[in-house]
Formats: structure tokens, sequence, C-alpha cells
């Protein structure tokens, strides 16, 4: 399934293009060389108009570090602090309250084990102290962690957390602005690209915009005791990645993406320009999935079709599928004027595959069934690779590769072989699609 290594390729499409903030939450997932697809991120997001900050939420994290003796994750906060990269590790946050959990360790009690109500400072959330005592729903809210996932008051403290840390900017943030209203500063002038252009356009590429020349804004005409206001640095003058290949996440623009799972904030950055006979789909989850045998109990006895909407997950598989060439011709229209790497790649959908494969090999590298041919051109399957996990195929590499450079218009298309129209449906070599992208 998804994992952070393809997701991240996709923020465009999964979040809002009006977001000040992303946040970035895979911690069961990552194991090693996840500083990779964080920088990818946080450079891609760089590239976004509005160019949010990534903010990394940890479920668990060290005492007194939050990872930070992880020399990797020390590399990233200095390298792009400075673009508004930050962290928050619930467990590190806890224990800089001031509880001592390591006494009560030693005690047998563990307050971070699976299923442990009360955090040491609070029993349940604020929403549960709004419940009666002994209402078993009270209890539920107070776990700290279901499993290795956080629970409700687990997450209270890490929104708790991101809260205080925006209110307070936007706070100091006020107080600037009311000092400089007193001082008779411009406001337009300080704060704003004055000529009606946004941060990103094709002058503060070439480093031409009067709002770049200077990464210090002026102060204002009376001294101020708050530190002083400093613009985005520009996105094109960030420094050579860390982790993540040059090729890939030094681009002017960020990947563009189609994505057919749910739920997705963004615009798709790529067109079909002929659906043909291939069929969306979209995995049905029943109000249950994911939520705790407590709650589920609970729920069940309130007879309440509301609760269960309520309780329904938000995530679900979904794609576009084929299984014979009966269904036409599918047809994706890459952004090629934003196309610079010439990366091109697609993700399949779901579930497990016979013997040992992996979603990409089964669905895609293995069956004769499906060919992928760009702007007319047959791709050959033995040039591409499982990337960048197991339900995703690089098609195209970069622009160069097997004599494909970029075109005016580039154009992805997928067809099925003939099959026996007596064949049983379970029995059709099926391809689903889920994701699209270009770079």
């Amino acid at each position: 399934g998804d994992t952070h290594r393809n997701q991240v390729f996709c923020v465009t499409h999964n979040v809002s293009p009006d977001v000040d903030v992303v946040h970035y939450s895979w911690t069961y997932f990552e194991n090693e060389g996840a500083e990779e697809q964080r920088e990818q991120l946080i450079r891609w997001a760089q590239r976004m108009e509005r160019r949010p900050m990534v903010h990394h939420l940890v479920a668990r994290g060290k005492k007194n570090t939050c990872n930070g003796d992880n020399r990797a994750n020390v590399d990233l906060d200095k390298a792009y602090a400075e673009y508004g990269y930050n962290a928050f590790c619930i467990q590190t946050g806890l224990y800089f309250g001031g509880h001592d959990y390591d006494s009560e360790v030693e005690a047998g009690v563990n307050r971070f084990g699976w299923k442990f109500q009360g955090d040491g400072y609070h029993n349940t959330t604020r929403y549960g102290e709004e419940l009666p005592e002994g209402d078993a729903r009270r209890d539920s809210l107070g776990t700290v962690y279901r499993n290795w996932h956080p629970g409700p008051l687990g997450f209270q403290v890490a929104s708790d957390a991101f809260a205080y840390v925006y209110v307070t900017g936007l706070l100091m943030a006020l107080d600037i602005i009311e000092e400089d209203m007193n001082a008779g500063v411009d406001l337009l002038d300080r704060w704003f690209v004055t000529d009606g252009r946004r941060l990103g356009s094709a002058e503060e590429e070439n480093g031409n915009s009067p709002a770049l020349r200077s990464s210090a804004i002026s102060p204002p005409s009376e001294p101020s005791g708050h530190r002083p206001l400093h613009r985005a640095l520009p996105a094109l003058n960030m420094r050579e990645p860390l982790f993540c290949d040059p090729l890939y996440c030094s681009t002017p623009h960020p990947p563009n993406c189609l994505n057919y799972e749910k739920p997705t904030f963004g615009t798709p950055g790529i067109a079909v320009q002929n659906q043909a006979g291939w069929e969306i789909f979209t995995e049905k989850n029943k109000w249950n999935k994911m939520v705790g045998k407590m709650d589920v109990a609970i729920i069940k006895a309130m007879h309440d079709p509301q609760w269960e909407r309520k309780c329904t997950h938000l995530d679900a598989c979904g794609g576009i599928w084929a299984s014979d060439s009966t269904q036409g011709t599918l047809i994706f229209e890459l952004p090629s004027s934003k196309m610079t790497a010439g990366l091109v790649m697609l993700c399949f959908c779901c579930g497990k595959q016979p013997g040992g494969l992996s979603i990409a090999e089964a669905m895609f590298l293995q069956n004769q069934n499906v060919t992928v041919s760009l702007n007319d051109r047959v791709l050959d399957k033995s040039t591409m690779d499982v990337y960048p996990n197991k339900k995703c195929v690089r098609v195209l590499k970069q622009f160069g590769e097997g004599e494909y450079e970029k075109e005016d218009t580039m154009l992805l298309k997928l067809e099925m072989a003939d099959q026996d129209p007596d064949m049983a449906y379970e029995s059709k070599p099926h391809v689903k699609v889920s994701h699209v992208v270009a770079l």
C-alpha cells in the first residue's frame, strides 16, 4: 500500500494550495532512509505558490531529544529551519512537562504502553471531561497510546502543541504590526510584495524581485524589543540537497500528480485526455474500520446512524481500472511545461498479490496484457524499475533515457490486450492505477 515514499510525490494533489503548513507523520512506516522523503517534501513544498512550512509529527520520541540524537534529523533541522521546518515528538513533549516518567517505569507503570489511560497531567481529553464519571467513552478518550498509534489523549497533546506554536506566532506578528502602525511604517511595503506579484513569479526565479534583494525586512523607525523579521529565502537559492536526488528535488516545480485515492484537497496536475471504458472506483469503508473495540461497542449500543457516519474513516483506496481491450485506450496528458527531470511514475492498487510479487510487479511489470506508450512509442518494461515503493513503477527515469526527450505534448497511454470473452471476470488480468506522477 501507500507509504511516505510515494505520497510525498503527490503533495500538490493531496493538500490544498491554500495551506500555510504541511504536516508529515509516518512514524511507523519510515524505518531507515526516510530523511530522503522528508527532504523531498520540504523542498517541493517550497516550490508551491504559498511555500508552506513542513512540520513533522513524531508519534513517539526519545526523552529530551525528539530523535535529535539521529545525525540525519539534526542535519535536516539545521539545513531547513530557515524555511520553517520543525518537528514535534509526543513522548518528548510530555517529558518536557516535568512529569517523572522514569520513576514510574521503575515502579512498573508505563504510561506510554498500550491502552494506558492518563498521561500524568490529565486522565482524559477536554471532550472526555464533559462526560459523566464512569462513562466508558470518558475512559477510552483518556488513552495515551491505543497500541503503537497514539490514542485520543496522545493526539490532544500534539494538537495543543501545534496550536500553541501557531497562535504564539500570530500574536507576535500582531504585536509587531501594531508597533509598526504606531511608528508610521508603511505596512504594505514592510509585509507584502506591493506590485501585485506573488513570490514565486518569474522575476523571483531570476533573483530580481525587489522583495528578495535583502533577506532582512527594514526595521521600523523606532527601536523594537521584538526579534527582527526576515523574509523567506528564495526557493531557487536553496542549498544542494543532503539526501534526495538533485535531479528530482532541485526542480523549479513540485511533482504533478493525479491521485485517485480519497481524500484529496488539492488540484490534480495531470489531465485525463481520454478515459474510454476504463472505470474509476473507490473502495468503501465500513464505519468500524480502524475503530477501537471499546468504541465500536459503545457506538453500536447507541443505534445511531449519525455516530456511525462520524466514525467512518475518510481514507479510502481507489483507482481507475480495466481488464481487456474492449475498454479502449486510457490517455493521460502530462504537464510538459512543468516537467524538467523527465520522471514518469505509475502506482497501482490494491492488496496482496500471488507468488510473493509486489503490486507493481504482478499488476504491471510482469503483466503481459498491458502496454504503456509515451507519444505513441511503446515503452520497454525491462528498463523500468519498482520505485519508490512496492506499489509503484518508474516508467521513465529522466529525459534522455532511451532517447525520450521532452516534447511540447506528452501523452501517456495504457492499453489492455484482447481477452477470451468466456473468461471469468475474476480471472482476467486487471490493471488498477491509483497514482500518476510527472516531474
